[in-house]
């Protein structure tokens, strides 16, 4: 089992075997600060701080049945001691956890994130009740300050959906388009539906775009930068000059959203054909914007 769903079945198991969803959320986020080490990254979402990640492992659980799924509510139908599995520094930092938190009201624990952490309450649909007009003035500072207008790209190698999507969020994108051929990774979060989801979760629209794909057939045998550079320069020359509405309605997207990132797996601007189609949209007449790699 991955130790961060251990994470999860000890936080539910020590506090009580049975816990509202937000209120799990805001204790994971807390525990995880503490921890230093991050096991799972939080975006800010309609109730506050959210782990995609952490959501997706405990529907995994729930599939194998150690949870039930109430709706509201996460409830642990295992009886191991999971706490007992943990390491001592971590059942130590969830004792700690439990003792401070444990005993708030789901609304003051809420509350409490909002105002340690603002930046997660920057799309909440409880700021509005739970802060006071300081606390509010404080999340309005924790929005993210516009970028320049431009034309983004970005890779989510090594990156999980929550890191990427916080990625996104603090450059102010509007539209994410996808770039990849085959919109599919074995990576939680990034194929197209998962991935298209989550972005409308926190105010980005998704496009998918594979007609400015490479083929997966023709990403074989690339073994070293000279391999990559052969295949970006037959990508260039065989099918840049056939995408042109392709790359116009991205352009005209930069023109009406500002902020627009294209996206594929490649961490290295230099290692993926995004890197190519980039410089061609920017090169496009009328094109007005800077070029960032995120």
């Amino acid at each position: 089992m991955y130790y961060r769903r251990r994470l999860l079945l000890a936080l539910l198991q020590s506090a009580g075997g049975r816990m509202e969803k937000i209120r799990l959320h805001k204790l994971l986020l807390l525990f995880m600060v503490r921890r230093g080490e991050a096991a799972f990254h939080f975006v800010p979402h309609r109730f506050g701080a959210f782990s995609f990640q952490a959501n997706a492992d405990l529907v995994a659980l729930t599939t194998r049945g150690l949870l039930a799924n109430h709706g509201k509510e996460w409830e642990l139908l295992d009886r191991e001691d999971h706490a007992a599995a943990l390491k001592p520094q971590d059942r130590m930092l969830l004792h700690e956890l439990l003792e401070t938190y444990g005993s708030m009201k789901r609304d003051e624990l809420v509350h409490e994130t909002y105002v340690r952490y603002p930046y997660t309450a920057i799309h909440s649909e409880m700021a509005g009740r739970l802060l006071n007009t300081r606390e509010k003035r404080a999340v309005a500072d924790a929005l993210p300050q516009a970028g320049p207008a431009g034309l983004y790209t970005i890779g989510y190698e090594g990156l999980d959906l929550d890191a990427f999507l916080n990625k996104l969020l603090k450059a102010r994108i509007a539209v994410l388009c996808d770039v990849r051929r085959n919109a599919f990774s074995m990576k939680y979060g990034f194929s197209k539906k998962q991935l298209q989801g989550a972005c409308e979760g926190v105010g980005i629209r998704y496009e998918h775009l594979p007609e400015v794909g490479i083929a997966s057939g023709e990403r074989q045998e690339l073994n070293s930068q000279a391999d990559r550079d052969a295949l970006f320069e037959r990508y260039a020359q065989r099918t840049l000059p056939h995408t042109g509405a392709v790359q116009e309605h991205i352009a005209q997207l930069v023109a009406f959203q500002e902020r627009v990132a294209i996206m594929c797996f490649e961490h290295e601007v230099g290692c993926c054909h995004r890197n190519a189609l980039s410089k061609a949209i920017a090169a496009l007449p009328g094109f007005k914007g800077r070029l960032v790699h995120l």
